[in-house]
């Protein structure tokens, strides 16, 4: 916003500059900037400064500008131009008295530094023209989001991905003989103000992406990327205020510090004798709300017979809500007021001529409403109308450029502009016939059909992959203890979910401490199953195991279950399978010797098996406790647990 908020200036993807008139929205002129997008501008006593990804900054004097695009010239040329960052421009702040060779520009950049230049200006003729001069260079650990700059141009407040940082510009020299001491400025073209230099905030969050300050630099304001906005008191670098808000959790992209105005409840001062208003004019400026605000909507095409001013374009008005004698009494006052500018006295006699005195005016008011509400639903029916009108309308911009060829090959050619400028392009695409020196012209169409496909094609993608991996996430694995013996335990987990996601590892955790255990290597083995035998635990001991699962979407940690490891007394842990016995009926007797010392038997083999007894190395059973690594034992060890009333070691009755 220009010139006390006459004029609205916006920086576009294509790099062109806009410019609209505030109060009418009518467009005053658009061009070519930057190379890429505009990604800053800034702008203070009809300077404007714009910043691009292509980490050029330009200045500009909007008035030259617009005076070259109702001339009619081809191109609009800045008056200087800054060319140090080497990657995109994130924010700009200009102080007053460019023109005058008093101010500075500060240019903040992806490239991890901030600088400092001074715009030498000079009139020829009726332009200006310019250059610039670097004065200092301050550099981050990390990339810059946005920069705050106090009116004594003595502090830079710098939000980075690191956190909110304070540079100080100037620096107290030692004392001399005399006792006195100087300030001695940092930096300079030729060093470069380092990390270590700027003091940190330490309390602000670590992406911070947006910072502003107070018109007199006492607090600073500082917004995060997750939408955490802090005040701070720059002296003490104390967080005096968060600022929390549900609007403001979808992440916050900038901050901006004004003067409340009276009809939001802010303080009015008089210019001349520097003093408040009187109490009743304070309390009639701040009592009243506003109930509602219009602005124009502003003009989208650069028209030809839009060029001329319209009986529209003045200062947008508001309406109080509020008493009949509170609205006098402060329209009254406002005349009184000899600080106010003609402007603001010929506003308020306005807003008092708006006033209706009688019935008749209220109806005219109300008539005036009714056909306002008409005029919205119209503009409603033909706003689609226009959009594809503007479409069809950029749909047909064509550039054309002549050049002459310089150099041909058979892969590149060298192209020659007609201010000498080269350029390379395929040998393929050029005419047949072309020679060094020919002459060719080059139209250049946007081709906005097959963008709009294109994009239609890439957020049905998106979708499709939103709906296949964006909306499920893994889900932690739940085990459980499956059986527990005197050094061993099974433990057991429920199918696992991994979504859209790919099973990088399984890790099994006892008493906090990973364990060389071997896991299932996929997620169908690990499906397949199910459960895991970890040994070497002592006798009677209490055991929290817990599984780490690391996915292509992340890690993720189970439940942590505990068992106790049984004593040699307890044989409630035993379970054995039964091979090839004599008969039938041994293996009934012994069932029933299990059945009295509290131990199981299960048909068929698997890792929840103490021992396979049989008396003969045969049989299908026997294959798969060799496979599972199960001690084969001879029926005497059942026999043997039940004399001796606990765990007998089967070393002793292998089957041999």
């Amino acid at each position: 916003v220009l010139d006390g908020g006459r004029y609205l200036v916006a920086g576009a993807k294509s790099g062109r500059i806009l410019v609209w008139a505030t109060a009418s929205g009518r467009m005053l002129g658009a061009w070519d900037a930057h190379y890429g997008a505009v990604t800053a501008l800034g702008s203070s006593d009809g300077v404007l400064v714009s910043g691009g990804e292509d980490a050029a900054a330009h200045v500009w004097v909007l008035a030259q500008a617009l005076d070259q695009l109702a001339r009619g010239d081809s191109a609009v040329t800045p008056i200087a131009s800054a060319a140090e960052h080497t990657m995109a421009i994130s924010s700009v702040h200009v102080t007053p008295g460019v023109l005058a060779g008093r101010g500075r520009i500060y240019t903040a950049a992806r490239d991890h530094t901030c600088k400092q230049w001074r715009v030498r200006v000079e009139r020829q003729g009726p332009r200006y023209a310019g250059r610039t001069e670097l004065l200092a260079t301050l550099l981050y650990t990390t990339a810059i989001s946005d920069i705050a700059v106090d009116a004594s141009e003595t502090r830079v407040f710098v939000a980075t991905a690191a956190g909110l940082f304070q540079s100080n510009l100037y620096a107290h020299t030692q004392a001399g003989a005399d006792g006195t001491g100087a300030l001695t400025a940092l930096g300079g073209t030729g060093s470069a103000v380092y990390s270590e230099n700027h003091v940190q905030f330490a309390a602000a969050e670590t992406d911070v992406v947006a910072v502003g300050l107070s018109c007199d630099g006492t607090l600073a304001v500082s917004a995060s990327r997750d939408g955490v906005v802090r005040v701070w008191d720059t002296g003490s670098r104390q967080c005096l205020r968060t600022i929390s808000d549900k609007q403001l959790a979808g992440g916050v992209s900038g901050v901006s510090v004004q003067l409340a105005p009276p009809q939001l409840g802010g303080p009015r001062t008089l210019a001349t004798a520097g003093l408040l208003r009187p109490d009743a004019m304070a309390e009639a400026v701040v009592a009243p709300r506003i109930s509602s605000i219009s602005f124009a909507p502003l003009q989208r095409l650069l028209r030809a017979d839009t060029t001329e001013a319209t009986a529209f374009e003045a200062a947008v008005k508001t309406r109080l809500s509020g008493s009949r004698e509170s609205m006098a009494q402060f329209d009254a006052q406002l005349r009184q007021d000899s600080a106010y500018s003609p402007t603001s006295r010929a506003d308020s006699r306005l807003l008092g001529a708006l006033r209706p005195a009688d019935g008749s005016a209220r109806k005219q008011v109300a008539d005036l409403q009714q056909q306002m509400e008409r005029l919205q639903r119209h503009n409603a029916r033909t706003r689609a109308l226009n959009d594809e009108l503007y479409q069809s309308t950029r749909m047909t911009e064509t550039r054309s450029a002549q050049f002459t060829v310089g150099k041909l090959d058979a892969g590149m050619a060298l192209l020659l502009t007609e201010d000498y400028q080269l350029i390379e392009f395929p040998s393929v695409l050029l005419p047949r016939g072309v020679v060094l020196g020919s002459v060719v012209n080059i139209d250049v169409a946007r081709d906005r059909d097959t963008e709009r496909r294109q994009r239609s094609e890439f957020r049905e993608l998106q979708e499709q992959i939103l709906e296949s991996f964006g909306t499920r996430q893994p889900q932690a694995p739940v085990i459980r203890v499956g059986h527990t013996t005197q050094t061993w335990a099974v433990l057991e987990w429920e199918p696992l979910d991994l979504a859209a996601a790919e099973l990088r590892s399984l890790h099994l955790y006892r008493d906090g401490q990973r364990m060389m255990q071997a896991m299932p290597a996929t997620a169908e083995l690990a499906n397949r199953t199910r459960a895991v035998k970890t040994t070497g635990l002592d006798v009677g001991q209490t055991y929290e195991f817990k599984v780490e699962m690391r996915t292509s979407a992340g890690t993720f940690f189970s439940n942590t279950v505990s068992l106790t490891t049984h004593a040699l007394d307890n044989l409630t842990g035993v379970r054995v399978c039964f091979g090839e016995c004599e008969s039938q009926d041994e293996i009934d007797a012994l069932k029933d010797t299990l059945r009295r010392i509290g131990a199981s038997w299960t048909d068929s083999v698997s890792l929840s098996i103490t021992h396979f007894v049989a008396r003969y190395k045969s049989g299908a059973g026997y294959e798969a406790a060799l496979r599972c690594n199960v001690p084969i034992v001879k029926p005497d060890w059942v026999l043997a647990c039940e004399a001796n009333g606990k765990l007998q070691p089967a070393i002793k009755f292998h089957l041999e």
